[in-house]
């Protein structure tokens, strides 16, 4: 039986870019839903106000500060 190592080398090759085109579609699959869920998870911020100063109320609360 002869076996036709160049027809053997394609089907290898062929064979071996379809696993890593599965390998990088389940990678990016992964980070897509890890993403979909942060997305889901963070709290919504409120709108900018439009007219009004920006405030930093995370800054009073974060150190003490006298007065």
């Amino acid at each position: 039986m002869l076996i036709d190592i160049s027809h053997l080398s394609t089907e290898s090759e062929s064979h071996r870019a379809a696993l890593l085109a599965d390998a990088e579609n389940y990678r990016l699959a992964r980070l897509a839903r890890r993403a979909a869920r942060r997305r889901r998870d963070m709290p919504r911020s409120d709108p900018p106000q439009h007219g009004a100063a920006p405030r930093n109320d995370d800054a009073e609360r974060r150190y003490a500060v006298s007065r």
